[in-house]
């Protein structure tokens, strides 16, 4: 009869630690799968911030081109009307060296 008993503690013993088992399973899936969205969230803001960045350089960039443009341009109006002969020289020989390079093609 003592081993009955011992074999029903031994068998009880063991369902308890299955189950115990079980429910350490279930917890760390539910703790891996919160860390698993933490990670995607993360990662995701992450990439949102690195793209507002450079969305935020090409904007910089952007303005820097065209007020660098308009600066040139200026500079350009200025030195043709400083020199208007010179400048339709200047145009007239680039027209020709153009011009030259295009037929021999």
């Amino acid at each position: 009869m003592a081993q009955a008993r011992a074999a029903s503690n031994n068998g009880r013993a063991a369902r308890d630690d299955f189950a115990a088992l079980r429910s350490d399973l279930d917890t760390l899936r539910k703790d891996v799968g919160t860390l698993v969205s933490s990670l995607k969230d993360n990662a995701s803001s992450r990439a949102e911030a690195e793209l507002d960045a450079m969305r935020q350089r090409v904007v910089t960039l952007a303005h820097d081109v065209q007020t660098t443009g308009q600066q040139q341009l200026r500079r350009a109006e200025r030195s043709i009307e400083e020199q208007p002969l010179m400048s339709v020289a200047i145009a007239f020989i680039t027209g020709l060296v153009v011009g030259r390079l295009m037929d021999r093609r």
